[in-house]
């Protein structure tokens, strides 16, 4: 899911060599919008502060709110300069709301040709679903998740009853093992976020399935070097969390975005049939080739027909 070494050394050297890029910033700032930079260029597409959590653990910004908005104003200052592509930070807190709505069947049928899918899962052994405790982590996965058609679930906190329940129920109805993985920070609240979601698929859905945690895990603090944030004292859930993963906290945002969506599509590909996969891919092309030669009639109407009824008029 990564660019080639190539494709960023290409994309490294038409970013740094734009003139206007030298002059957009103090020396203090130079250095960090050229760290950041390389990140992006590595490991795009990434939130601003899973951005943020990588310009710390590499030394280049401290932990802290006031470095987090300088990070911030120095990234708007090179994408609104084009020195940085836009769609390389994403941002899915915010949404733009609006009907569907076609120009005419030639716009249409342009539509109907890409969105067609077939369910490829529908032939393999398993169901898979990702779970995300956040919202903004969702845009760093969901590259991976489109490509290989599994659900991402996003979580945004606890889970709300409508919410698990819509899952449990589709769940109830599959008749096949069911894996489900999650994503979540490493602190009381992330675990507890999780625990909760788990009781609720498992009562509302009556049905066994596995579980398993891709990230945070204890093993990422020496892995990655993660900043180990203190625990909050103040939540009720502290010493619980303590005696079971000690007092060590992260934050979902801080594991490099490559690295999440590595562990995502490793996931999937260990319960996906290759074979049956590249099968149904070829099925899929000549029910797609079915669907352009019908939708090349919306595209040239015919036109004697036109005339007859204007001469009718």
């Amino acid at each position: 899911m990564t660019s080639s070494i190539l494709e960023i050394m290409d994309m490294w050297e038409s970013i740094s060599q734009k003139p206007r890029a030298r002059s957009l910033f103090r020396a203090r700032n130079q250095g960090l919008a050229t760290a950041a930079t390389e990140i992006l260029t590595a490991e795009h597409p990434m939130t601003l502060r899973q951005l943020f959590y990588r310009c710390v653990s590499s030394g280049k910004l401290a932990n802290m709110q006031s470095e987090y908005k300088r990070l911030g104003r120095v990234m708007t200052t090179l994408r609104e300069y084009g020195n940085v592509p836009r769609t390389w930070l994403v941002d899915h807190l915010r949404q733009t709301i609006k009907p569907s709505s076609w120009s005419g069947l030639a716009d249409f049928g342009s539509a109907v040709r890409d969105s067609y899918r077939k369910n490829f899962w529908a032939a393999q052994a398993v169901h898979l679903a990702i779970f995300v405790e956040k919202d903004a982590v969702a845009g760093t996965l969901q590259p991976v998740t489109e490509e290989y058609d599994v659900a991402l679930h996003v979580c945004r906190g606890y889970a709300s009853i409508s919410f698990a329940g819509s899952i449990a129920d589709e769940w109830a109805m599959i008749e096949k093992p069911i894996h489900a993985y999650y994503l979540g920070d490493f602190d009381p609240s992330g675990f507890d976020i999780e625990r909760d979601l788990r009781e609720k698929l498992s009562r509302y859905s009556g049905v066994d399935f596995e579980w398993r945690r891709l990230a945070i895990t204890i093993e990422d603090f020496d892995d990655y070097d993660l900043i180990r944030l203190p625990v909050k004292q103040t939540d009720r859930r502290t010493q619980k969390f303590i005696e079971a993963h000690g007092e060590a906290c992260a934050e979902l945002d801080a594991l490099p975005p490559v690295e999440l969506r590595r562990r995502v599509e490793d996931a999937i590909l260990s319960h996906l049939d290759a074979d049956e996969w590249s099968r149904l891919k070829q099925i899929e092309a000549v029910e797609r080739n079915s669907i352009n030669s019908f939708c090349d009639k919306w595209e040239k109407p015919n036109l004697d027909s036109v005339g007859e009824s204007e001469s009718d008029g």
